[in-house]
């Protein structure tokens, strides 16, 4: 089984998928692993590992195959399409759009080599409400499954890839065909929405209303700021999200049930079939479709299928009178899940998951069932340093209050919770006034309970990114700690774990900078910093309530454990500049604003971006190099324009100036050079004239741009200038996040994505 689980994720790992003569060979392979012949060259163990891993590699390769052809090129340009379909699970609702998965049954025109199944769709300011199972024909505009690329951000595109998402877009027409009903082919999604109807009807309050949707149906887009700010800081956000705790009660119910309900069943089947009395199959059933019901209410979404699998693979084998032992089990839920999922391998869930069942077999195992207590307090203890490591990797912090919140949290969630939840559910079906009532008590105080035991905001948060090698030591430093106790590696481990306190920070030295261009879409974003100070050049754009720097500059930041911005720069007021600066603010401390836009500085109480001004930090050289009176005078051309320098390299960032603000720069500034010049407004086709590339000659020109603009940015006229003076260029929207290092001597330019080598992410357009 090991040897499957390493096959998917050696595919997984892979820059791009082996060919298929090579697929071939390793399929030939694999069936000469099962002829007797193969019996005289290896030993039957070695054979059965070698024959898993040459399957894992076959069949993840397969499943990489089939999702590519069924996804847009990641190259191609946005299409509008026509598209009939169904409507395939819950849709989301968020101010003004509704986000929904759709089913394809037939599209036109087609696309050559590319078999669209499943899409996500946006539907703004929708005319009729979206229901699961509906049948409709629209006409859309999509564009490929891409998602932003930054260090310390979610991988969006790995999840939609995952996710057999194959392309996103939204609707321009739409026509119904025919209306949801319970024989659709998705009526448990159906079942879903009614029964999500029905709560709405129900006299809850948004808080218990949010919070029986939580436990009851999967669907968390309604809880509120405050209700995670909750969960968060007492680390119980596996609470209210399905999880494998979920799964675990709802076994255990199911359990319980069959208990209650076995000695009649066991009388009938030992009176009239007395060959077919198994004491454990009227315990394990009941529990296994308990299992499975709550899974497809709650959306039968990845978290759940992995929860599922591990009740399956852990309570079945005993119903078959397979007799494995409790960690040939576990290794066979790792293998089912990985066999479902094949990228399970890059899901936060996926590690957190088998690390939190891992530690729980180590502490049952090491203090037995004796001490009952004991056992309690040991799992609870195992589990908190098991996920530490994890956790810290994933989220960037650990509430360390969580065993002790999660002693009183666990036990009320499962013997009260969630059985009440149910009662109070029956009960709405008797008496809707009386059940409403009594469910929006059992909500109130579970989060009234939550409260006592949460903590003053930030205390009690280790906040921290640690290294991959860090987090290894702390995982080996967990399982050390679980190990018996005459082993003697209690405190050894604890020693070890002191790494992920104490653990040594990063430094860029003295003299030396580093710059990332944020990929943030169609907007800039430009961070800098020196040894000791961060500076910010703008922040991204805002949209509909939210805005980008909230899933790429944020998270980018805090990766680098960055709670202070020491300048931060909005070169001008446009959305796409200036947008992010309100969510930024919110979550950072910002020492010093600058902007050469009269309205920022007025609505944000900004200084002056003021030409001729310098500054050092930790011998980087600082300057504003705008011209006093810009000409013509509009919004873009009061942009700042700031040009850092070290001894050996130099970035100018000229936010959105045209060419004419260009040449009077370049008088300004006679021989003028730079190593990295970021493209004034996103490579538009009225800057970065030829003059100015000419004179400055950037050994690297860095378009920050979203894929497939309306603008057109970079334009046609811009790439032209470049090939003709033969300057390299790179764009956020084909490399990610552009990082560059002044180091040593030298001046180092690299894409995100390049770093991020795997199979899905290197569809590149045809030569």
């Amino acid at each position: 089984m090991i040897g499957i689980a390493f096959g998917v994720l050696l595919v997984a790992c892979l820059p791009q998928l082996l060919s298929y003569s090579f697929l071939t060979i390793l399929s030939v392979a694999l069936l000469l692993c099962f002829m007797p012949v193969s019996g005289r060259w290896l030993a039957a163990p070695v054979r059965i590992q070698i024959a898993g891993l040459l399957f894992g590699t076959v069949f993840a390769s397969g499943w990489g195959y089939l999702n590519l052809s069924q996804r847009m090129p990641m190259y191609m340009s946005a299409q509008e399409l026509n598209i009939s379909g169904t409507v395939s699970r819950l849709p989301e609702y968020r101010p003004g759009m509704v986000r929904f998965n759709f089913e394809v049954d037939q599209y036109s025109p087609l696309m050559s080599g590319v078999d669209l199944q499943h899409l996500q769709l946006n539907w703004y300011n929708p005319e009729r409400e979206i229901i699961p199972g509906q049948q409709w024909a629209f006409r859309v505009r999509l564009k490929p499954p891409r998602g932003l690329m930054n260090p310390g951000g979610s991988d969006y595109e790995t999840q939609l890839f995952a996710n057999r998402v194959n392309a996103r877009g939204y609707l321009l027409t739409a026509r119904l065909i025919d209306e949801a009903g319970a024989g659709s082919r998705y009526r448990i999604e159906y079942l879903r929405y009614r029964l999500g109807q029905w709560l709405t009807q129900l006299s809850l309050g948004p808080d218990a209303d949010a919070t029986i949707r939580a436990l009851v149906l999967g669907d968390k887009q309604d809880l509120s700021d405050q209700q995670w700010q909750v969960l968060r800081q007492t680390g119980t956000v596996h609470l209210v999200v399905i999880s494998g705790l979920h799964i675990a009660i709802a076994c255990m119910l199911g359990y319980w049930a069959g208990w209650l309900f076995q000695w009649p069943v066991l009388w009938l089947a030992g009176r009239y079939a007395p060959e077919l009395v198994d004491v454990r199959a009227c315990r394990i059933i009941p529990a296994l479709v308990m299992a499975s019901g709550y899974a497809l209410l709650a959306g039968f979404s990845i978290p759940t299928q992995r929860a599922l699998i591990m009740a399956v693979a852990m309570l079945l084998p005993p119903l078959l009178n397979r007799h494995l032992g409790v960690w040939k089990r576990y290794q066979l839920a790792l293998v089912l899940v990985l066999l479902m999922q094949p990228l399970s391998f890059f899901q936060p869930g996926f590690w957190l998951s088998f690390a939190a069942v891992a530690a729980l077999l180590l502490a049952v195992s090491e203090t037995g069932e004796k001490r009952r207590i004991r056992t309690i307090f040991a799992t609870q203890w195992s589990v908190f340093i098991g996920l530490f490591p994890l956790l810290l990797l994933w989220l960037g912090q650990v509430a360390l209050f969580a065993p002790l919140v999660n002693l009183v949290a666990i036990p009320l969630l499962s013997f009260i919770l969630i059985p009440g939840v149910l009662l109070g559910m029956l009960l709405c079906l008797v008496d809707a006034d009386t059940g409403a009532v009594f469910l929006s008590g059992l909500s109130d105080t579970f989060w009234w309970l939550l409260q006592l035991c949460m903590p003053p905001e930030g205390v009690g948060l280790f906040t921290s990114r640690p290294s991959l090698m860090t987090v290894f030591l702390g995982v080996l430093a967990a399982v050390l700690l679980n190990l018996p106790r005459w082993t003697g590696m209690g405190y050894f481990s604890l020693f070890i774990l002191t790494v992920l306190i104490f653990q040594p920070k990063p430094s860029i030295e003295h003299g030396d900078f580093r710059t990332t261009v944020v990929d943030i879409g169609q907007g800039l974003a430009v961070l800098l910093e020196t040894r000791n100070k961060v500076l910010l050049f703008d922040t991204g754009a805002a949209f509909r309530g939210s805005s980008t720097a909230r899933f790429t500059l944020l998270p980018l930041l805090e990766s680098r454990n960055i709670s202070h911005l020491d300048r931060v720069i909005i070169s001008h007021k446009d959305n796409d500049h200036a947008g992010g600066y309100p969510s930024l603010a919110a979550a950072f401390v910002v020492a010093e604003l600058n902007s050469g836009s009269p309205a920022v500085r007025r609505s944000d109480a900004a200084k002056p971006c003021v030409s001729g001004d310098t500054w050092e930090w930790d011998g980087i050289r600082f300057s504003y190099i705008q011209p006093v009176r810009p000409v013509p005078v509009n919004e873009n051309n009061r942009s700042c324009v700031l040009l850092v320098q070290s001894k050996n390299c130099s970035v100018l960032i000229p936010g959105d100036i045209e060419s004419g603000v260009e040449q009077q720069i370049l008088s300004d500034n006679p021989g003028l050079q730079v190593d990295w010049l970021v493209a004034a407004h996103h490579g538009s086709r009225f800057s970065s004239s030829h003059e100015w590339l000419a004179a400055l000659k950037p050994e690297w020109v860095l378009f920050s741009a979203g894929f497939d603009n309306s603008y057109g940015h970079p334009a046609v006229d811009v790439i032209e200038r470049l090939r003709h003076l033969q300057l390299n260029w790179l764009n956020t929207s084909e490399k990610g996040a552009l990082m560059l290092q002044s180091t040593a001597g030298r001046c180092l330019t690299e894409g995100y994505r390049d770093t991020k080598m795997r199979y899905w992410l290197a569809d590149k357009a045809p030569e």
